[in-house]
């Protein structure tokens, strides 16, 4: 028991500084942008790419979002990729100059490409921008967001500036607020924007900005065709070019719906989640044990003290513990805008969830079998 008290007073102590570490970064302002901060000055025309299947429920928002910039010289490219729920009746209803729609056709995807990178490809060659703004279908721009980001990458001379967004709240509030913070915690932003000691690079195909030359230098989406994860491996063609990444935290210039349900949020992060630790059997496995441990052990422990089955100590240690874990999730949902009564209350349930997830990704992705949109996510090398 004596090992069980300890491991339940690190979980403590360990997401008692985790909250700690939150507030002094959220306190700094550091890597934020919002509608506050100075907007771009004669940058030239923004090419706006939203690649599109199957998006009936999202698309008008996007589009609409976009043709209410506050930035007048932009164009928008919408790839409708052979979508059958009714995506191109609502795009053809929206009558304004600056949106061009493309059809992606019925005809079957390259055999080396993946269906969203060929998409953007193809929007890609099309477009006439000094500046290339790739935007998923789900995303809803402020007013300011163009010029801000436009303003933030010409003034830090950015090849590509991408950002974190707030989640919609009509999206998914079970597991995805779990998974969002897990991303941001996972991939802090003092170790990604940091050109001289760069410990991450990351990026978010949510919201993807490029300057045209910077694009270009990486040959664009070739360099991704076969990336189910096209944003990260963006992000590191940037890098490797030795050009300038920057990430920073958006949540007053978009929000996304990413999922409607958990249904959606499951089938959705199941082809994400395994290649987003590169398919490394010995990380999945470590995140188990320790999410086993210090975050779902607290709540187990407590409950097995109710019923007089651990001693006093551990049990107030548990408890501790779970107190640390919650104030920590309150804390983040304040800050990201995601507070929901139910969803912080159901954490407990929704990491067992996620857990479950990582698994279920890492045998289909392995297995090829992870579908999306009606399209099978094969493995990069088949």
């Amino acid at each position: 028991m004596a090992s069980l008290t300890i491991i339940m007073a690190l979980s403590a102590v360990g997401w008692s500084i985790a909250t700690l570490v939150a507030m002094r970064r959220v306190a700094k302002g550091e890597y934020r942008l919002g509608p506050a901060d100075e907007p771009a000055v004669s940058a030239g025309l923004v090419s706006i790419i939203i690649p599109a299947r199957n998006e009936v429920n999202n698309i008008a928002n996007a589009v609409n979002s976009v043709l209410a910039s506050d930035y007048d010289a932009l164009e928008l490219i919408v790839l409708d990729d052979g979508s059958t729920d009714g995506t191109a009746e609502v795009l053809a209803g929206i009558d304004d100059p600056r949106l061009r729609v493309m059809s992606g056709g019925d005809a079957a995807i390259p055999s080396n490409w993946f269906g969203k990178p060929w998409a953007c490809h193809r929007a890609a060659q099309e477009a006439n921008g000094v500046w290339l703004l790739f935007i998923d279908a789900d995303v809803c721009l402020a007013p300011e967001a163009v010029s801000r980001a436009i303003g933030y990458a010409q003034a830090s001379d950015c090849a590509l500036l991408s950002g974190f967004g707030r989640l919609a709240e009509d999206g998914e509030q079970f597991i995805q607020p779990v998974i969002a913070g897990m991303v941001v915690a996972g991939n802090p932003l003092s170790q990604v924007n940091d050109p001289e000691n760069r410990k991450r690079v990351v990026a978010n195909g949510q919201f993807m900005l490029f300057s045209k030359s910077g694009y270009d230098a990486v040959g664009g989406h070739t360099a991704v065709a076969r990336n189910v994860l096209d944003d990260v491996g963006l992000a590191h063609a940037i890098v490797e070019a030795d050009q300038r990444l920057t990430v920073l935290m958006m949540q007053q210039l978009f929000s996304v719906r990413m999922y409607g349900d958990w249904r959606e949020t499951w089938r959705g992060w199941r082809k994400n989640l395994f290649p987003g630790m590169q398919r490394s059997w010995a990380t999945l496995f470590t995140l188990l044990i320790g999410s086993s441990l210090f975050l779902l052990g607290p709540y187990v422990v407590v409950l097995l003290g109710l019923f007089g089955l651990v001693a006093t100590e551990t049990l107030i240690a548990a408890a501790c513990a779970v107190g640390a874990i919650q104030v920590f999730r309150f804390y983040l949902d304040g800050v990201f805008r995601t507070a929901r009564f139910a969803g912080q209350y159901s954490h407990f349930v929704a990491n067992a969830a996620v857990l479950c997830l990582l698994i279920d990704s890492a045998i289909s992705t392995t297995r090829g079998s992870a579908v999306w949109k009606g399209r099978v996510i094969t493995r990069p090398e088949e």
